[in-house]
């Protein structure tokens, strides 16, 4: 639970910094700053989030040793499932969806 927590806040903390860190200038902002054309400024913060979020997208998202135990565990009959665990994924799935 306590992890289902802390990934929620994270979650949170990163949509919300997401919402102020990228500002985009408007033309005339620009212009009064010496800057002609089109550009893009990105702060040190927006391109660790992007390197991150291209590693995760790198990262396998298969755990093929769970799926084969679970597998094995629902063929046998022997795989059971907490009332609590479900409880506690149905509260963080709908907790995310409010805050994305």
């Amino acid at each position: 639970m306590i992890n289902s927590i802390n990934t929620i806040q994270n979650i949170y903390r990163i949509h919300k910094t997401e919402n102020n860190a990228n500002k985009v200038l408007k033309t005339d902002e620009l212009k009064g700053r010496g800057v002609s054309g089109d550009e893009l400024a990105l702060s040190d913060e927006s391109r660790a989030k992007q390197k991150a979020l291209q590693a995760l997208k790198m990262a396998d998202d298969i755990r093929s040793d769970k799926v084969d135990l679970l597998s094995q565990q629902i063929a046998t009959g022997t795989y059971q499932v907490s009332d609590d665990d479900v409880a506690e994924k149905i509260v963080t799935d709908s907790l995310l969806d409010i805050l994305l």
